[in-house]
């Protein structure tokens, strides 16, 4: 139905009725009661409701949504109008407005979203993961890398010079984020340093706008921090929290905790005006508000990410995963939530608290800004990964598995090209689509998370047709989420740094 925008009015959908219209309920909703209201979603395209038992009575009553009904309720216009007064005929027509927008009701078989207007994918990837060494100067318990034969090398200068040029002048786009990572990229300073400066050269000479980022574990700071000023190379740092709790798991390989090194390097690098950001990892849900707590009332944070370990690398043997730990993670992490609620009430700053404010957004809009949670994922359309020997990965997640590789950044073909005919990603990124999933195909949630993380699966089941291992900490956030904001709709303040990257439609706030 091309005549209805993005943007369309309760108005101008009254005046676009006709009496013979037929109204379809959309197959598949999900319908979830709860102290006499009740949620519905409609999943294909991540739209939700929260309705009294009365206003759904009237659509019941008026034989349009029926909740449990396993066929489609079917009405005239007219016929769903007949014999109601004024008031209520205004109120139907709001519901029906509201139903329409959430693409819950077909108006003569066509929905509002139409598919060819949801969930694109971009093309090429705009952020290039470098992996600058695999060498690590500490032992954390949950590393991705752990202890393989190849965690001793470093990336050549000319190895890292050949990839950056590569990827500004052979990707699309405007706008590239190189990103050094490892292991520790701060290992390899000398790869550091000239890559960045040859970064800039190449990109003021293609006329495109770059951005240099580092993950440091924080050891290295205190001898570095100045040259990443000089260099201009934003910083995230890996801190797990208090003493207490960062020292469990990311320790040096004697086993001694790293807190306090880490915690120099931070001093360090705000001595030196750098602005870091913070990433923790969690592996006892019972830990999110100490960790949450550190951040802010200690680092002066407003800004963290606060990851759960993963089932990876050497965390494989060296730390337990109860089978119920994702209904305990969601359980602690929606805490987070009144944790912020209080912080707002106390200082008038909303905190942004990833993912908590990515899956705020994800209820508000269509938009994905984040490529771990589109369908399929940005494995190899939004970011590309290089192993420190200039090999080609989706990922920087799958740098070093074999069964993942495009190929080899000294190969002839250009990297357009390499993506353009590559059958490996071309499989992979099929099978990673949501509705190729077999345990997300039918999911309620399926396009408010997609599939999830490629690697996280394949480590987990060892194959790429399985969704991700934490899919019922998703279930419950998400249906959990939407009855916060149904409450609270000042927790639409959440999208915080997304503000940037989403467009809010027109069914929020209801």
């Amino acid at each position: 139905m091309t005549r209805y925008s993005l943007d369309l009015s309760f108005e101008e959908f009254k005046e676009s009725l006709s009496p013979d219209d037929l109204l379809t309920t959309v197959p598949g909703l999900y319908f979830s009661p709860r102290s006499g209201r009740v949620l519905i979603v409609e999943p294909e395209s991540a739209s939700w409701l929260v309705v009294s038992q009365n206003e759904l009575g009237l659509l019941v009553e008026r034989g349009l949504l029926a909740p449990g009904s396993v066929t489609r309720a079917s009405q005239k216009l007219t016929d769903l109008q007949a014999g109601l007064g004024p008031e209520l005929l205004i109120e139907l027509e709001r519901w029906l407005y509201r139903l329409f927008i959430r693409n819950m009701l077909a108006i003569n078989g066509y929905g509002y979203h139409q598919p060819t207007r949801l969930w694109s994918v971009q093309k090429y990837p705009h952020y290039f993961n470098l992996h600058l060494t695999e060498s690590c100067n500490l032992s954390c318990r949950y590393c991705r890398v752990g202890d393989s034969p190849a965690a001793s090398s470093m990336m050549p200068v000319d190895i890292c010079q050949k990839i950056i040029r590569r990827v500004i002048e052979e990707i699309p786009g405007t706008k590239i984020i190189i990103g050094f990572h490892g292991g520790e990229p701060l290992l390899n300073p000398e790869c550091l340093v000239e890559g960045s400066k040859y970064a800039r050269e190449v990109a003021r000479s293609a006329g495109k706008e770059i951005t240099l980022s580092l993950q440091t574990n924080g050891i290295l700071l205190q001898k570095y921090s100045q040259l990443l000023k000089e260099l201009n190379v934003e910083i995230g740092v890996s801190l797990d929290g208090p003493a207490v709790i960062h020292d469990r798991h990311r320790v040096f390989s004697s086993g001694r905790g790293s807190f306090d090194r880490v915690m120099a390097g931070i001093q360090a690098a705000r001595q030196a005006g750098l602005n870091p950001g913070y990433l923790a990892v969690i592996h006892d849900p019972n830990d999110y508000l100490s960790v949450a707590g550190f951040m802010v009332e200690t680092l002066g944070a407003t800004s963290f990410r606060l990851n759960f370990s993963c089932y990876e690398g050497r965390a494989k043997s060296e730390l337990d995963f109860d089978p119920g730990r994702a209904a305990a993670f969601a359980r602690n992490w929606l805490q987070l939530v009144d944790f912020v609620l209080e912080h707002h009430r106390r200082t008038g700053v909303w905190l942004s608290i990833d993912d908590l404010n990515l899956f705020v957004a994800h209820l508000l809009t269509r938009d994905r800004p984040h490529m771990c949670y589109r369908s399929p994922c940005g494995a190899g359309n939004a970011i590309l990964g290089f192993g420190s020997d200039g090999k080609i990965y989706p990922c920087e997640e799958l740098v070093g598995k074999e069964q993942f590789c495009l190929g080899d950044i000294n190969a002839a073909s250009t990297l357009d090209r390499l993506l353009d005919e590559s059958q490996a990603l071309a499989r992979v990124s099929e099978s990673r689509k949501v509705e190729n999933v077999a345990h997300c195909a039918s999911c309620p949630w399926r396009r408010f998370h997609g599939a999830g993380c490629l690697n996280k699966s394949f480590e987990y089941f060892g194959d790429l047709e399985h969704g991700d291992p934490m899919c019922h900490f998703y279930r419950v956030v998400f249906e959990e989420l939407m009855w916060r904001l149904a409450d609270n709709p000042e927790l639409i303040n959440l999208i915080s740094y997304y503000k940037k990257y989403i467009r809010v439609q027109n069914e929020w706030p209801t």
